[in-house]
């Protein structure tokens, strides 16, 4: 009989410390999956910034004039409309270019989060 009780008190003392050591990793993955959102929080709106400015620089280019005539009523230089052109091309091409990266990041993000869901998942559904 005390063989009995001294074991279902040892079963009992494990169950305890397992559930304690599931609750304190459950901690541990909420808080590295509560990281990771953040993180990509800030990189999505890093990425509606570098939109906007694509929208803008896309506008330039064909919405406006690249260089205004003067107020003295003198056509702008063609090799400095050339140049201005250039310019708001090359810009629009590095926004696409950090646009593109900042997807990247984002979605490298979202595969480092899928492991540690599924561990999330595996700890709840285990309870």
């Amino acid at each position: 009989m005390f063989r009995l009780v001294f074991g279902l008190m040892l079963l009992a003392v494990s169950l305890v410390t397992a559930a304690a050591d599931t609750g304190s990793e459950l901690q541990r993955l909420y808080s590295a999956l509560n990281m990771l959102n953040q993180e990509q929080q800030a990189i999505y709106q890093q990425f509606q910034m570098v939109q906007e400015l694509r929208r803008n620089n896309g506008q330039t280019l064909y919405g406006a004039q690249v260089m205004p005539m003067q107020t003295t009523g003198d056509v702008p230089n063609y090799v400095d409309v050339v140049a201005a052109q250039k310019s708001i091309i090359r810009r629009g091409e590095d926004l696409d270019r950090q646009a593109q990266q900042l997807l990247e990041e984002y979605s490298d993000i979202e595969e480092q989060k899928k492991p540690i869901r599924q561990e999330i998942v595996k700890l709840t559904t285990a309870k």
